[in-house]
């Protein structure tokens, strides 16, 4: 399991598109609040097996297991939720490199599906949407794009 150094806490690669969470699993501690099936944006073709998305895609640093995650310019992006005031959660993100930051930021998210298949907005539209079933609260869709 790959971490970051300083917290111990997990975070998505920043190749992933996350589709549904996945079934049987227990919330754990990661970036995105539960794992998640999903695919690949390197080559979104290709199914993921089981294993590497929870070894790799749901907790990035996987540059010295994974061919894609080697080429990509990141190791992680990782999630906070720093509001929610019932009709947006906003999301604060980082993008990191050998645990240092290469960009930050935050987004709205909202009920409207997403607007891209980029892999940050549609993780932190996961991470919004993991927040909201976890506290019980009206839930966010993940996107409307066919992953």
């Amino acid at each position: 399991m790959r971490t970051c150094y300083y917290t111990g806490i997990t975070m998505a690669c920043p190749l992933f598109l996350p589709g549904a969470p996945l079934d049987g699993f227990a919330p754990e501690a990661t970036s995105l609040g539960e794992l998640y099936d999903g695919r690949c944006s390197a080559d979104t073709g290709v199914v993921v097996p089981p294993g590497t998305l929870r070894r790799c895609c749901n907790r990035g640093y996987a540059r010295n297991v994974c061919a894609p995650a080697a080429t990509s310019g990141a190791d992680a992006f990782r999630f906070l939720v720093k509001a929610d005031d019932g009709d947006t959660v906003t999301v604060a993100w980082s993008t990191e490199r050998n645990h240092l930051p290469l960009a930050v930021g935050s987004t709205a998210v909202t009920a409207t599906p997403a607007s891209s298949a980029e892999p940050l907005e549609l993780q932190a539209r996961a991470c919004a949407a993991a927040y909201r079933r976890l506290a019980g609260k009206k839930a966010i869709a993940l996107c409307h794009i066919a992953i």
